[in-house]
């Protein structure tokens, strides 16, 4: 796979999470936001999620080592740090991947992905060029807007769900 090629979701199935590394921006007093996320995967390496602009883009690559930005602050880069939510699953295995669509009636677009996990889910997702992960959490007014294809069988059988393009969303 070539590294700037993006990774299909259904990629990450059946994969069993061996470590997470983050990137942070830090600037001024402000508190570090997540820049970049690594999710270091059996059998296939370090994917990385990163928000091009709107939405989530997936791909293999190695992690990047921490930079300064000058007057715009620096970036540190972190392994396995434990405020990351999605380290709790470490060690398992992604059971099944589900897109979440953003749509608010003006704007539409694949905003992210719920990976499953034998011991629950997390939400990784891309908005207004910010990588957001949700962990038994509300995100506010926004949560109006995101719509997850449910999963209605039964079973472990892992795989990908997606909403459709066309048509009304369940």
């Amino acid at each position: 796979m070539i590294d700037d090629e993006e990774l299909p979701a259904a990629d990450l199935i059946g994969r069993r999470l061996l470590k997470v590394t983050t990137a942070w921006h830090h600037y001024a007093d402000d508190g570090p936001s997540l820049v970049h996320l690594w999710l270091h995967l059996e059998g296939l390496g370090p994917v990385l999620f990163h928000t091009p602009s709107t939405g989530l883009s997936l791909r293999a690559d190695q992690p990047h080592g921490p930079y300064s930005m000058e007057e715009c602050g620096s970036v540190s880069v972190i392994d396995g740090s434990p405020d990351v939510p999605v380290t709790r699953f470490v060690g398992q295995t992604i059971r099944a991947v589900r897109e979440i669509d953003y749509d608010d009636g003006h704007v539409g677009f694949t905003a992210g992905l719920t990976l499953r996990f034998p011991s629950g889910s997390i939400r990784l997702l891309g908005l207004e060029d910010s990588l957001l992960i949700a962990h038994d959490q509300h995100l506010g007014a926004i949560e109006a807007h995101l719509r997850e294809d449910v999963d209605t069988r039964d079973g472990d059988e892992p795989r990908v769900r997606t909403t459709p393009s066309t048509g009304p969303k369940a």
